[in-house]
C-alpha cells in the first residue's frame, strides 16, 4: 500500500495544530519552528521578487544600500547598554 502524502489533507484550525504541535518531543517542536519560519520565508522571497519584477538595479546601488543598513544597525547596537555578564 502506497500513501501520497500531497493528496492528504486535514482541515484543522490553528488552535488543534497549536495542541497537536504541543504533544511533540521538544526536538520535534524545534524542527517544526524551522520549517514554519522557513516556509514564511520563502513566502515573503516569493512577494519581493514579484514586487521587484521589472525594476532594474544594479550591482553597485544595491551594495551602497547594504552599507547603508548595516551602518545604521551598528551604530543603534553601539548605543545600546553592554549587557551584564554572570560570573560563576
Amino acid at each position: 500500500m502506497s500513501f501520497d502524502r500531497s493528496s492528504f489533507r486535514i482541515d484543522l484550525t490553528p488552535d488543534q495544530v497549536v495542541e497537536l504541535a504541543k504533544q511533540l518531543p521538544d526536538k520535534e517542536k524545534a524542527a517544526l519552528v524551522k520549517a514554519l519560519e522557513r516556509e514564511r520565508a520563502l513566502d515573503r522571497l516569493e512577494e519581493l521578487m514579484a514586487k521587484l519584477k521589472g525594476v532594474d538595479i544594479d550591482e553597485e546601488t544595491i551594495r551602497k544600500e547594504v552599507e547603508i543598513v548595516r551602518a545604521k544597525r551598528y551604530a543603534a547596537w553601539k548605543k545600546k547598554p553592554a549587557r551584564a555578564t554572570r560570573r560563576r
